[in-house]
């Protein structure tokens, strides 16, 4: 079975036109080579840390970080989506987006899947955004597919590494809630939000819905995932790069932790 999945999978590609984006050149170009970068997750722990002080090293943040109270003075570099996939509506994404807008430093620059680059024109268009394509492999590169994420962090991560960042640090990035906790993050579900949008149109979020058992299915996804985090962590040390979890409250234990006193 796992050669004829190859053999179709060759054939595909045959078929396929490869994505390119030369543009996205750019980013190596803007952000490239740096010594050290943060990439900024929406864990419950970012409440209890002081993110003040990162101006040694390029900034990337995610998703609903530009909820924190204090966006423009952490001043993100770049702030990453994933592709809008179900349950996101058009409007629900709209609204999302729009309050991204609104919330980050005009100089953050905003990366994106293709799919969603009509929106993007629509909602971006006084900023400085790049579009990336799910469906590749190693290496690395932007201009291509990229490998596609089990989670925007891998997003995030696969940049950092494009951008060949030496020293990646990881703040507020643990993938327990997903089973173990309370699907929970450090703004409010109840005030603007990508969760308040979807709750508005009566739209259920999955990970709430879940049950205490561990069905195959979620074994498997998460299975997937880490191991999606070791792949990356292998071909970065191969480029001499180090990935580090420096959140003192995160257990995510995929990369080596380290102390940062300026955070804590």
């Amino acid at each position: 079975m796992a050669i004829l999945k190859k053999i179709k999978s060759k054939i595909k590609s045959l078929f396929t036109k490869e994505y390119r984006n030369i543009e996205n050149e750019e980013l190596l170009e803007k952000y490239g080579n740096r010594k050290r970068c943060y990439i900024l997750g929406s864990s419950t722990s970012i409440n209890d840390l002081n993110l003040s002080n990162l101006q040694d090293g390029l900034i990337i943040s995610m998703s609903n970080f530009h909820e924190h109270s204090d966006i423009n003075q952490i001043n993100p570099d770049i702030h990453v989506f994933s592709a809008s996939h179900p349950p996101l509506t058009p409007s629900v994404l709209e609204n999302w987006w729009s309050r991204s807008n609104d919330l980050l430093p005009l100089r953050t620059t905003v990366l994106l899947e293709k799919r969603d680059l009509i929106s993007a024109n629509k909602i971006f268009k006084n900023r400085k955004f790049y579009s990336y394509s799910y469906g590749g492999n190693f290496p690395i590169d932007f201009t291509k597919n990229i490998k596609s994420p089990g989670s925007v962090a891998q997003v995030a991560l696969q940049l950092a590494i494009y951008l060949n960042i030496k020293e990646i640090n990881l703040i507020g990035i643990n993938h327990d809630w997903q089973r173990l906790k309370p699907y929970r993050h450090f703004y409010s579900h109840d005030k603007p939000s990508l969760e308040y949008y979807l709750y508005n149109e009566g739209i259920k979020i999955h990970y709430e819905e879940k049950k205490d058992h561990l069905p195959k299915e979620f074994l498997y996804s998460d299975y997937n995932l880490y191991m999606t985090y070791e792949k990356f962590k292998e071909y970065a040390e191969s480029k001499g790069i180090q990935i580090y979890n420096i959140d003192p409250f995160s257990t995510f234990d995929v990369f080596q932790k380290k102390e940062e006193k300026k955070i804590c």
